[in-house]
This record gives structure tokens, C-alpha cells and sequence, in this order.
């Protein structure tokens, strides 16, 4: 897994495992058969493909938008998600800081 901290103006899609700390301005799309550990912020959506894997300790200013993938968000900020059927959060809703969304 590599490290990145840096400020990314724009989307990505990153065919590789990332741990970020840094800032992107846009969308982050995590491709299958890859790993993202957030750290830092995405500006826009954060799309989590099938047979990917998110762990979000940051913040997704946008939608997360699970396509059959593993998320899993501990700490962090996640204002809305696209298919909310999709996330196990027992006895709360999802602006909770520490929910699982399950492919």
C-alpha cells in the first residue's frame, strides 16, 4: 500500500492501494480488487466499485456510492450515501461517524 499526501485538483481513479492524507477536489473512484484507506478529504463523491474496499477515516463532502464494494467508515464524515439499504448502522442513521455499508 502506498502513502500519499498531496492536494489533487480534480477526480481520480487510482489503480493501486492508497492510504491518502492529502485533499482532491473532485471524485475519488476505488476500482475493484483495490484498497483505499481515507485519511484525508474527498471534495465531491467518494465510488466505492464491486470487489473494492474503502475505510473512511476522513471526509467525503459528497455521496459515498457503494457499487458492491466493502466500507467501512470508523471516525470519519460522510453526509449521504447512494443505496442507504446497503448500510448496516444498528440503532442510528447514517450521519453516524462509524457505519458499515455491506456489498
Amino acid at each position: 500500500m502506498d502513502d500519499l499526501d498531496t492536494f489533487i485538483e480534480g477526480s481520480i481513479e487510482l489503480p493501486r492501494d492508497v492510504r491518502f492524507y492529502g485533499a482532491i477536489t473532485g471524485n475519488w473512484i476505488v476500482p475493484s480488487g483495490h484498497r483505499l484507506e481515507l485519511f484525508g478529504t474527498v471534495g465531491r463523491n467518494l465510488v466505492v466499485e464491486e470487489g473494492a474496499t474503502a475505510i473512511v477515516y476522513g471526509i467525503v463532502h459528497g455521496t459515498l456510492v457503494n457499487n458492491g464494494g466493502t466500507v467501512l467508515v470508523e471516525g470519519g464524515s460522510v453526509p449521504r450515501v447512494e443505496n442507504r439499504h446497503n448500510v448496516e448502522a444498528p440503532g442510528s442513521d447514517v450521519s453516524r461517524t462509524s457505519w458499515k455499508v455491506r456489498s
